[in-house]
């Protein structure tokens, strides 16, 4: 194969190896392949520069036997041209011989007379050797030929015997096996340099390799696979610039594993244990106690009035608070106490082991202690108190749930006591808890299946002794229990905010009773609606009224209000009050007297009517006992007040009643409420 043909095949494999090969090359070649084929592709370019230098060892040896052949021939031209003059051929035989002999690239010389007839042959080395088949060439065209494929030259001389000229003609054979020997021993000598330079270029590219590239990636994927034992620093670059990135990467990931655990494990603000991690902490003690059959104790904190603070400050500034409760839980806890935050507000701290209840009671009042002192956040002072609530296992509960509610149970508890205080859990407080929640429940029905219904308390003119009025009061008829009075579950249902819902019923109700009377002899009726402090949180209250109240006349409804809707948020509720009255709807102070500013409301709050509270009537037995209800008379008047005496029972109340002189309206509730039926024959009637 000449060079052309083997530089095109080299070429055409290389070109079709990378375009079939591609795509897996690319992507799942491994690096002893890659190594192996860099080999190959190495290999073969060394064979291509074996070749290249073949051929141009074989072109030098060829031009120094062209050289060679030439001197020789021209040589034995020379002599034979000087000597046949004067000599036969038998004369210079011998000296051709020798030229043959020490000429090893000389096979054989045929010396020809004119007619081509041969005059002279040495065939000294090969006897037997036949050149009829050989072509010659003249001598001049040795340089156009390839010596190792012609194995002859001619050349002629010409002489003159006297005046006559004598032609000679020479043939000389090349000794194809001795040129053809020359090749083969300078293939030899290439193919062994090619051999040994290919097998150590191979060995050492493979060391280095080895050393520096297969260890370090067989490194590289074991730390990669089981990320441990990290490998020092490697030499080659890319390598060391992946083991950094990797080593980077590990550390990385480490870190966002131990992010993702303190997430999984930890609350984000405060770094306490989260729910999840406590549920994990109790069920081990819970199991180690079982086993070593000892106590451990929950106690359940609750920020007092927390949510003021965070309406009125905000969530961050209250997330800074939490954080402070935080930090004073973990201060003043033993080594091996454990505290979380279970979301909000609520802190749990668990006691692994304690001597007696004495220890709970006294880590109890440390606590109340540390948390109630006052603190600084943006320069202003605070104070915040905690109530809190104790189980103990096992007496108290025996798995996670039953523990946490009974703690929360007592804690609940200690809030109803006052706040700021700690209580343990009784069966008697899970008695009450228990109530509670079946009246949430109940709450919950009667409003699906509409068991709620309006009394109506009378309310009597006392001068004309007939009813003017009625106070509207809700009533629960439950299918099972019957009717159950409203200190059973309005103070529930303001905790869970159904009052909203159920106070909107009520106006409601009572408007479409309003509506009933207008064709009867009750038109003229004023039905009176108490509102909760809890309905002032539903923004849509003055439009839900406005609605409810748009088909009658306003001036036959009446709202009453305790000073509990006064105590918070005065002046965006005291907006409220002012619209509602603009509305033509009167207003009605209720329980006047119990309060501590009732004076400073009646002076804000456009007022139609006070309310005198029921506890001053039950203590009315003789005209001493008229005091303080006439000074609250007095008061009314001076303001243009209405006044109502609230639960009047008997004659001698309203006998003494009648005695006082109140230049307003003056009347009294019968303290028997009734359904609508009955109150419409009670309306001509004295209800006392």
């Amino acid at each position: 194969m000449d060079k052309q043909a083997l530089t095109g095949a080299f070429g055409i494999y290389t070109t079709v190896w990378i375009q079939k090969g591609r795509y897996h090359f690319m992507n799942s070649i491994s690096i002893k392949s890659f190594i192996l084929s860099i080999i190959f592709v190495a290999f073969a370019l060394e064979g291509y520069i074996f070749y290249n230098f073949f051929e141009n060892s074989k072109e030098t040896i060829s031009k120094l036997l062209q050289t060679s052949i030439q001197t020789d021939v021209l040589n034995l031209k020379h002599f034979m041209e000087k000597n046949l003059k004067q000599k036969d051929i038998n004369f210079i035989a011998s000296h051709i011989d020798n030229i043959i002999i020490i000429n090893p690239t000389v096979k054989d010389i045929h010396i020809l007379d004119s007619n081509k007839n041969i005059i002279y042959h040495a065939n000294i080395r090969y006897e037997d050797y036949n050149h009829s088949t050989q072509k010659c060439l003249p001598i001049s065209k040795i340089t156009n030929t390839n010596i190792f494929t012609q194995q002859c030259y001619s050349f002629s001389i010409k002489t003159f015997h006297g005046l006559q000229a004598k032609y000679y003609y020479a043939n000389v054979y090349i000794d194809e096996a001795y040129t053809h020997g020359l090749i083969a021993q300078q293939i030899r000598k290439i193919l062994v340099a090619f051999l040994v330079s290919a097998f150590v270029f191979i060995l050492f590219l493979w060391v280095l390799s080895k050393i520096y590239i297969i260890t370090p990636l067989e490194k590289l994927r074991q730390y990669a696979y089981y990320s441990r034992n990290p490998p020092k620093n490697f030499f080659v670059k890319e390598i060391e610039s992946i083991r950094y990135s990797l080593n980077m990467t590990f550390k990385r990931l480490q870190q966002e594993q131990e992010e993702l655990y303190n997430l999984s494990t930890k609350d984000p603000l405060s770094g306490l244990y989260n729910r999840l991690s406590l549920i994990e902490k109790i069920n081990w003690l819970i199991a180690k106690n079982k086993r070593d059959k000892k106590e451990f104790a929950i106690i359940f904190l609750d920020l007092d009035n927390f949510k003021n603070i965070n309406d009125s400050k905000g969530h961050a500034f209250g997330d800074k608070i939490l954080l402070h409760i935080a930090q004073v839980l973990l201060k003043t806890t033993r080594e091996n106490d454990i505290v979380a935050r279970l979301g909000g507000d609520e802190f749990v701290v668990i006691l692994p082991d304690f001597s007696n209840e004495n220890t709970i009671i006294e880590i109890a009042q440390r606590l109340k202690e540390k948390l109630s002192l006052p603190f600084r956040i943006e320069d202003e002072e605070y104070q915040i108190t905690a109530s809190m609530g104790i189980a103990i296992y096992p007496k108290d509960g025996r798995d996670v749930q039953t523990l946490l509610k009974n703690a929360d149970i007592a804690m609940y508890k200690s809030k109803e006591l006052g706040k700021n205080n700690f209580q343990f859990f009784t069966n008697a407080i899970n008695k009450a808890v228990q109530e509670k929640i079946h009246m949430q429940q109940i709450i919950k029905d009667a409003l699906q299946h509409n068991h709620f219904k309006l009394y109506y308390q009378p309310k009597v003119d006392i001068k004309t002794k007939k009813i003017v009025g009625c106070e509207a009061l809700i009533r629960l008829i439950d299918p099972v229990e019957g009717i159950i009075p409203p200190y059973r579950f309005i103070g529930i249902a303001e905790e869970n905010r159904t009052i909203i819902p159920l106070g909107e019923w009520i106006i409601q109700e009572a408007v479409a009773q309003i509506k009933k009377w207008e064709q009867t002899p009750l038109k003229n009726i004023k039905i009176s609606v108490n509102l909760s402090a809890v309905q002032f949180q539903d923004p849509k209250l003055l439009q839900k009224i406005q609605k409810y109240t748009q088909d009658i006349d306003r001036s036959k409804f009446d709202i009453e209000l305790t000073e509990s809707v006064l105590i918070q948020h005065f002046k965006e509720r005291l907006n409220i009050i002012k619209n509602i009255k603009k509305l033509g709807i009167t207003l009605s102070l209720d329980d006047f007297g119990t309060g501590y500013s009732s004076l400073s409301y009646l002076k804000d709050i456009p007022f139609d009517t006070l309310k005198i509270d029921k506890s001053f009537i039950d203590n009315i037995y003789t005209k001493d006992d008229l005091t303080f209800i006439n000074m609250i008379v007095g008061i009314a008047d001076d303001l243009h007040l209405n006044v109502v005496a609230e639960g009047v029972e008997t004659k001698e109340q309203l006998k003494l009643l009648e005695e006082i002189n109140c230049k307003e309206y003056q009347g009294y509730l019968c303290s028997k409420p009734v359904p609508p039926k009955e109150f419409e024959k009670l309306f001509s009637l004295d209800c006392v």
